[in-house]
C-alpha cells in the first residue's frame, strides 16, 4: 500500500466526445436560417437545419427552438459555442435568446490519475467493480450517484462514460478517487518513461 493519494484536483481530464441537446426557447424560421446563416436545409430529407461552424462543431436546429450540438471537445468550447450562437442569431436573425437548457446526451472523458493502480487489489476491496484481465485489460467500476461507469487501467488512466450533466463530473471523479484511496490499491506515482527521457536530454 502506498502513501500516495489521488484527488479530483490532481486528476487531468479531457473530453473525447460531447453531444448536447439544447432548448433555446425561440422559434427558428428554418428557410431564413438557411438563407442568412448559410445552413443546409432540405425538409424533404431532414426536418432541421444543419449549421456547420468552421470551429469544427455543428448545430442541428429545429423550428421549435430545440437543437443538438455535436463536435465540441471541451466544456469551455460548449459554453463558447452557445454564447457565440446567441450573439449571431440576435445580430443576423433578430432573435433574442434569453434562456438555454443544456442536457448532455453523450459524454466521454479520458482521465489521468498519475498513479499506478493494482487492479486485482481494487476489485477485491470495492463493490460494483469488475475485472477479467483475460478478456479486457481494464477494470469496470460503476457508481450510482451520479450514475456513471469508469474503465480503470493499471497505468492510472481511465475513461468516464454515462454522465448526463456537466456539474456531476467532479463529483463522479471524487467517488473514483475515494474508492481508489480507500482500497489501498495505489502502487505509487506513475513515472512516464517518455517524459523521463525528455527531461534527461
Amino acid at each position: 500500500m502506498s502513501d500516495v493519494k489521488v484527488s479530483v484536483e490532481k486528476t487531468d481530464r479531457e473530453v473525447q466526445n460531447l453531444v448536447a441537446s439544447l432548448n433555446f426557447y425561440v422559434e427558428f424560421k428554418l428557410p431564413e436560417v438557411a438563407r442568412i446563416l448559410g445552413a443546409d436545409y432540405d425538409p424533404g430529407t431532414f426536418p432541421g437545419a444543419i449549421y456547420r461552424k468552421r470551429e469544427g462543431y455543428t448545430f442541428l436546429l429545429f423550428r421549435n427552438g430545440k437543437s443538438v450540438l455535436a463536435g465540441v471537445k471541451s466544456f469551455d468550447q460548449l459554453d463558447a459555442a452557445i454564447q457565440k450562437f446567441k450573439i449571431e442569431v440576435k445580430e443576423k436573425l433578430n432573435l433574442k435568446i434569453e434562456k438555454v437548457d443544456v442536457e448532455i446526451q453523450n459524454l466521454v472523458l479520458s482521465l489521468d490519475l498519475h498513479v499506478e493502480v493494482n487492479l486485482e487489489h481494487f476489485v477485491h476491496e470495492i463493490y460494483d467493480s469488475y475485472y477479467s484481465p483475460e478478456l479486457f485489460p481494464g477494470l469496470t467500476f460503476k457508481i450510482y450517484d451520479p450514475p456513471a461507469t469508469f474503465l480503470v487501467f493499471s497505468s492510472g488512466r481511465c475513461v468516464l462514460v454515462g454522465l448526463k450533466r456537466l456539474k456531476d463530473v467532479d463529483r463522479a471523479i471524487g467517488k473514483l478517487c475515494e474508492a481508489i484511496n480507500t482500497s489501498g490499491a495505489i502502487r505509487g506515482i506513475r513515472i512516464d518513461k517518455d517524459k523521463d527521457k525528455k527531461s534527461k536530454k
